[in-house]
């Protein structure tokens, strides 16, 4: 053997050998490295991700003996694969997400969110992967139902009565430690300004004693709930006394109010304790002619308001001595003057509407009084008005108010005016309040509207003369219920539909009826 080594040509031989293994060792490891490179860029080019949201999970357990709580409505779900089986789940749309709870006790669980019908193909990661649960038992309990309404959201003058509610009690479904929990069933009812009865459907919650909602079911689910709502006025009739002291030589003969009854609004229990408004004051401090004279109503204890605010009282005067006897003598010398063309101006007007003078736009009038005032008497000194504040949009006709001195007594050649009335765009529901304040405080400022007979020393009502009288409205827009109620002191209950006389002839406080110049 040693001689065999010791020979050159075998240590070439073996030289040789070692040179060809190695050069294959080499060759070899380059080729599997490109063809590993192949093989990860062609498999990196044909994998994808997809992220699935809102994937409902399906809890497998005793439905009908248990309740389970902590458990998600959805979870997310990432796959990541081929994309031709990518795309294949997603168009199927058959994956699942589940909780199997079957074979747990009651108590509380850790449990992992398991997923199917996805390829083996994929990676899949769920989140949240674990959830903690509790399982407890299922129970029922009855329990009655309680209307719940804010008695104060009914309109101004009536009053919501106790409530009935069909069916009266209802069963409560949820976990023992859930119906432990339970302090309030209520069946909510939103009044909305009510004039009437209502009758509502109202779905029932269970609530705890801090009124936060409870996770838990309700059957029957809504209950029919009826409040009655009542009208709480009362008509009431009113009496004057007379205060202050006339001018020397005035004796007062009469004192008589234009208003029998007002409308008084109040609690029932405040309503049942008044049956007259007595002793209304009318101040005649150095009045020394018959004349109309406004006052102002008093609210009683424990009623809200009073409506009409003012009435007119008709103040009836006796003069004495040569006073009365020249002042005869004065009428019988009476003369009359013509006035063409008097424009005619509109009053009360509303920023929620846009007001057009249609007809007429000037008027005649012939006025009659003693010569000497006559002769004093311009143009300029008679002023003409139509009141607007209680238009409402469209095309209204309204009295024509004359304004001259008290002397006088005044004729219209036309006593109506045609008047259109259009809506602006409002930007709130605090301005048609306050529009409808402005607009009822300006009716009762207004002038009495002329009838045609207007007398100068304010002993006619409806000449819309100067005056006490000219600035200060009629009876018949104070209180257009005087002319159609008849005066009671019984109190006014029962529904807006039964009630709804009264309602058009008796407006609340600063309406003024429309009609009432038509």
């Amino acid at each position: 053997m040693d001689k065999l080594m010791n020979r050159s040509w075998v240590m070439k031989i073996i030289a040789l050998l070692l040179a060809f293994m190695l050069y294959l060792s080499v060759n070899l490891d380059d080729g599997a490295s490109s063809s590993n490179k192949f093989l990860n860029r062609s498999s990196s080019a044909n994998t994808g991700v997809e992220t699935l949201t809102d994937v409902p999970v399906q809890v497998s357990y005793n439905e009908k003996n248990r309740i389970v709580r902590g458990v998600p409505d959805t979870v997310i779900m990432t796959l990541e694969g081929p994309k031709n089986i990518l795309a294949q789940t997603k168009l199927q749309k058959d994956y699942q997400a589940y909780i199997d709870l079957d074979n747990l006790s009651l108590g509380q669980h850790r449990v992992k969110v398991q997923y199917r019908n996805i390829s083996d193909n994929l990676n899949v990661v769920v989140k949240p992967d674990i959830v903690n649960v509790t399982i407890e038992e299922r129970d029922s309990k009855q329990f009655s139902v309680e209307a719940s309404y804010d008695k104060n959201k009914v309109k101004n003058g009536y009053e919501a009565g106790e409530a009935t509610v069909s069916p009266r009690s209802v069963t409560v479904t949820g976990a023992s430690s859930q119906l432990d929990q339970v302090a309030y069933v209520k069946a909510i009812i939103d009044l909305d300004n009510a004039s009437k009865t209502v009758t509502k459907q109202a779905t029932v919650v269970a609530l705890d004693k801090n009124l936060n909602k409870l996770n838990v079911t309700v059957q029957p689910e809504t209950v029919n709930v009826t409040i009655p709502v009542k009208n709480i006025s009362k008509k009431v009739p009113i009496d004057v006394i007379q205060e202050g002291t006339p001018g020397d030589g005035v004796n007062i003969t009469k004192l008589e109010p234009k208003t029998d009854t007002v409308k008084i609004i109040g609690p029932s229990d405040s309503l049942e304790k008044i049956d007259k408004i007595d002793n209304i004051p009318v101040d005649v401090t150095g009045i020394t002619k018959s004349k109309d004279i406004k006052v102002n109503v008093p609210v009683p204890d424990g009623i809200d308001s009073v409506s009409p605010k003012q009435i007119t009282v008709h103040v009836e005067v006796d003069k004495q001595g040569d006073e009365q006897d020249a002042e005869e003598t004065d009428a019988s010398a009476a003369e009359t003057k013509s006035f063409k063309n008097l424009p005619v101006s509109l009053t009360g007007q509303s920023s929620k509407y846009t007001y057009e003078l249609l007809s007429p736009t000037s008027v005649d009038a012939d006025v009659k009084g003693p010569k000497s005032d006559l002769d004093k008497l311009t143009k300029s000194g008679i002023t003409l008005s139509a009141n607007v504040g209680n238009l409402s949009a469209g095309e209204h006709t309204v009295p024509i108010i004359i304004n001259s001195p008290d002397s006088v007594t005044s004729t219209l050649s036309t006593k109506q005016a045609k008047v259109r009335v259009t809506a602006k765009k409002q930007s709130g529901t605090n301005d048609e309040q306050t529009d409808k304040e402005t607009s009822g405080n300006t009716s009762d400022k207004e002038t009495k509207p002329d009838t045609g007979t207007g007398s100068g020393s304010g002993t006619n009502p409806g000449t819309g003369n100067s005056g006490d009288s000219a600035d200060k409205p009629s009876e018949e827009t104070d209180t257009p219920e005087d002319n159609t109620d008849t005066p009671t002191d019984s109190t006014e209950t029962g529904d807006d539909s039964s009630n709804q006389s009264d309602e058009s002839s008796t407006p609340v406080d600063g309406q003024t009826d429309n009609t009432s110049g038509n």
